[in-house]
């Protein structure tokens, strides 16, 4: 695994200064391919790996060494490279999680097993007592049906059901390795066909009970017992809103006590430490979804160049995430006003500039350079400010002889490629690798300025297990960003909730 990627940054090397080329196409790797007897686990944590590896080798790169402070060498970790940190997810968390894990997988097997008939199947199901929680998407964005995912695998652990994914949103599967076999197709082949369950004798029949539940914005405010108000054998789960935070924020939850106390796990980190310990991103599909999006030769760098930029110790990133309306996504052909624009997202800007001016001393003395990473579901967006405040290239590549402290400009790094929604385009495979990579980069942000109405940017902040405050606004308006900061915990409840 490791030879085909010192091959592939042996590539990237040799054509470094040749940008014109896509540096992506030359070599995909995966260990999950060359693993075939692995368990779920296994493969989850070699994909971590080998993920990592390749980003060490996206930053090695893409710096100079021998030009940075020693104290300052190691790259930017991500989400789930802080989640082994036992002073953010906690050890007995991790031992809950791989505790869970173990019984996921043993039970997996005990039913999936080939060569005894269905009927067997369902009578060991009901002989064991196994119940079932399977996780159907919502019809609405990313950020909905990732959080739905994390709030209902909170809920199967909680209740120690066995966790089931959604066979109709098969692109998730593939662009991401989890921890767990929990695809229908391979545990419960039979569930499609529920219906013959008719003819089986009538003390197995009347145990297999099922129902499906739809949750609404009361999710994230009503406590719930989900053994008590979901007693069926085989769950349904549909909604668009979380409830992680209010399970383990709430004084009246029945988890409370168990995620707070025996778990040592808190109301900031709880989602991240979730997100980080159920799927890891497939490599294969990373470098596939990488090699996506080049500039054009005028405005706007590639992911590939945000990646390097975000990764690089050299730069304190704070990200923007400007959601204008789903509409932007699907018309892109409006014609702008620039100055309007900008004038109408202006308090970003300025919130931004203020966050600078804060921690300037601190910046100074590590001697980092603030940049904003700008997202936006509006392309008009992200055009009007890198025309007015795109980071150079040559400023991307060189630490020598530059001063980061202009203060008449913002240094902003964005791509300029048009935004897909996933429900409402037919190019799916591309709306979702475009979005998960912006959301990938959006982690990698150390303060976060969103939109108050987007569930995009808020859920990104909470799986970056960064832990820090975040700055919702509302366009349009004025702000000094100094008094505008929310805790992780009141975020949580805003939109459709985390």
């Amino acid at each position: 695994m490791r030879t085909c990627l010192n091959l592939y940054s042996n590539e990237i090397n040799q054509r470094q200064n040749r940008s014109s080329e896509s540096l992506f196409n030359f070599v995909r790797c995966s260990s999950v391919d060359t693993a075939i007897h692995s368990s779920s686990r296994e493969l989850f944590i070699r994909e971590q790996e080998t993920v990592s590896f390749w980003l060490d080798l996206q930053y090695d790169s893409s710096i100079n060494r021998r030009s940075f402070d020693k104290s300052i060498i190691a790259r930017r970790l991500v989400s789930f490279e802080i989640a082994k940190n036992s002073s953010v997810c906690s050890q007995k968390f991790q031992n809950w999680i791989l505790n869970y894990q173990q019984w996921h997988e043993n039970i997996s097997f005990l039913i999936s097993n080939r060569s005894i008939t269905v009927e067997k199947q369902l009578e060991r199901i009901v002989e064991l007592d196994i119940r079932f929680l399977i996780y159907e998407k919502p019809s609405s964005g990313i950020a909905d049906r990732i959080v739905h995912f994390i709030t209902t695998f909170l809920i199967a652990i909680l209740t120690n059901r066995l966790f089931i994914f959604d066979k109709d949103w098969p692109l998730f599967i593939d662009y991401m390795q989890s921890s767990l076999n929990y695809q229908s197709e391979f545990v419960i082949p039979w569930f499609s066909q529920l219906n013959f369950t008719k003819n089986l004798p009538l003390n197995i029949e009347n145990k297999l009970t099922t129902k499906k539940y739809s949750f609404s914005f009361d999710r994230h405010t009503k406590d719930y017992n989900y053994d008590k108000n979901f007693p069926e054998r085989i769950l349904i789960f549909n909604g668009h809103t979380g409830s992680v935070i209010h399970i383990i924020k709430s004084n009246s939850s029945i988890y409370r006590k168990l995620l707070t106390i025996d778990l040592e796990m808190n109301r900031e980190n709880i989602f991240g430490c979730l997100y980080s310990s159920l799927f890891t991103y497939r490599l294969s599909a990373f470098i596939e979804s990488f090699s996506l999006n080049l500039p054009n030769d005028q405005l706007g760098h590639s992911s590939q160049q945000i990646l390097q930029t975000l990764l690089s110790p050299r730069f304190f990133p704070i990200g923007i995430q400007i959601r204008v309306s789903d509409e932007t996504m699907i018309r892109t052909d409006r014609v702008s006003d620039e100055k309007m624009i900008i004038n109408r997202f202006h308090s970003f800007f300025q919130c931004s500039q203020d966050l600078i001016s804060t921690n300037e001393r601190v910046l100074r003395k590590t001697n980092q350079l603030p940049i904003i990473f700008l997202l936006s579901d509006d392309l008009r967006v992200r055009q009007a400010a890198l025309k007015h405040s795109q980071l150079s290239l040559e400023q991307l590549q060189s630490s020598e002889n530059y001063s980061p402290w202009n203060t008449s400009r913002l240094n902003i790094v964005a791509n300029a490629n048009p935004v897909l929604h996933i429900s409402h385009t037919n190019h799916q495979k591309l709306a979702f690798q475009l979005g998960i990579i912006d959301s990938f980069l959006f982690t990698l942000c150390e303060q976060r300025i969103i939109s108050s109405k987007s569930g995009y940017g808020r859920f990104s902040v909470f799986a970056s297990l960064k832990q820090r405050n975040i700055y919702p606004l509302v366009p349009g308006k004025q702000y000094f960003c100094h008094n505008q900061s929310v805790s992780l915990a009141a975020a949580a409840y805003e939109w459709s909730g985390i």
